[in-house]
């Protein structure tokens, strides 16, 4: 449930931003072994907190237009079992 739980704070947190026109970046790679270890170091967080993820927050220089690429609702189609596409 913990992870559920953060990602819940997470996906609130960019919600709220993105209600506010506050751009969001969600940053993983901080808690992985020897970065998260700098982190620590460099914000003195204690060895028993762990660091799951962090979130870049700023209002966005320029708008962005991203490229949406739609793949077909099949490709997400499985029957009873994964890789079983269509009624055979």
């Amino acid at each position: 449930m913990g992870i559920m739980s953060l990602g819940c704070v997470m996906e609130n947190m960019w919600l709220m931003a993105h209600s506010l026109g506050i751009g969001c970046h969600v940053v993983s790679s901080l808690g992985a072994g020897s970065v998260q270890k700098q982190l620590r170091d460099l914000l003195n967080i204690p060895g028993h907190i762990t660091i799951a993820f962090s979130l870049r927050l700023g209002y966005q220089a320029s708008k962005i237009e991203y490229l949406r690429v739609r793949r077909d609702i099949d490709d997400y189609i499985h029957n009873n079992q994964y890789g079983k596409r269509g009624f055979y």
